[in-house]
């Protein structure tokens, strides 16, 4: 879309040309921008943080505090409104095809599907009512779960897992295709595996390793196989490891919204993976257990949806 100097006049047709020229103008862009295309947070007024372009005039807050705090002051119909034209927007400029899960949204400026759920009454209704498809449906309660007989089960260790966990339940060092966890039981289709990261092999994976991850995925792709990759961190502190000094200092060349980015592109391409981010290793292994020793299917939930409500 061309672009009209508000100083001079002059058209540029490309963003980097545009840029370029303001050069001669001795402005910067984040200046030009504030200055002459000026937008307000909805909640304090404070001039909008220009990270890009995109960025700029497709933000209405500075943060997410921001927008929590301004929606608390609307009416619930103003609260609907704004959220349903949140999800309208980011549907046609992302041009997604599935319906945004928790990861996704809360890695964005946008409320989580708790808050959406909440004041529409149903999340999944309204995101296939705007034409968004459906992967999952908003759990109920998971607990009354059916507990397989764990006397035949084991969880299967690849050969290549470096810090496997130490489970309560019997394991077997094998090689496996896809994956660092499977899991062998009689009732059992094994169409379920796990895919072990700390934050720092997190955070290289979906960098530097993102192409030869995206091999591992279609291979589990072709297995018609649900891959889950569940991270040794909280949501909150991974969406943040540049705050984290243990972290950062291992991953300078890239930031939080670059990794979830991919991390998006990955859930929105693939729809038999999800990310769940548990606190801990224990949390890890408790989650991967009780995934493994019922007979639910828990891949028609969004994981980390169920984990955040405290249901997994």
């Amino acid at each position: 879309m061309a672009e009209t100097c508000k100083i001079c006049q002059k058209v540029y047709d490309a963003d980097v040309d545009f840029n370029r020229h303001l050069k001669a103008h001795k402005i910067r862009v984040i200046e030009y921008y504030q200055q002459h295309l000026p937008r307000y947070d909805l909640f304090d007024n404070s001039i909008i943080n220009y990270k890009n372009k995109e960025q700029y005039f497709s933000t209405d807050f500075n943060n997410k505090n921001n927008l929590k705090n301004w929606l608390k002051t609307q009416s619930l119909e103003k609260q609907q409104e704004y959220c349903k034209s949140f999800l309208i927007k980011r549907k046609e400029k992302k041009n997604l095809e599935y319906t945004p899960s928790q990861v996704e949204l809360r890695s964005v400026l946008s409320p989580s599907v708790i808050y959406l759920q909440e004041i529409f009454g149903d999340y999944y209704k309204l995101a296939e009512e705007i034409g968004f498809k459906n992967k999952y449906v908003y759990p109920k309660s998971l607990d009354n779960l059916s507990k397989l007989q764990t006397k035949d089960s084991i969880i299967y260790i690849d050969t290549r897992e470096q810090k496997p966990f130490i489970f309560n339940m019997a394991s077997e060092v094998r090689t496996l295709k896809f994956g660092d966890y499977g899991f062998s039981h009689p009732s059992y289709d094994g169409k379920l595996y796990f895919e072990r990261k700390s934050i720092s092999d997190f955070i290289g994976t979906l960098s530097a390793g993102y192409e030869r991850f995206c091999r591992e995925i279609e291979k589990a792709s072709e297995a018609k196989a649900n891959m889950v990759i569940i991270v040794e961190e909280s949501l909150n502190n991974t969406l943040s490891f540049n705050y984290l000094p243990h972290v950062y200092k291992k991953a300078t060349k890239v930031n939080p919204e670059f990794i979830f980015h991919n991390v998006r592109e990955l859930i929105q391409k693939y729809p038999h993976v999800q990310f769940l981010f548990a606190k801990g290793r224990k949390e890890s292994v408790r989650i991967i257990e009780k995934m493994f020793s019922t007979d639910e299917n828990f891949f028609k939930y969004d994981l980390q949806l169920c984990y955040d409500l405290k249901m997994l």
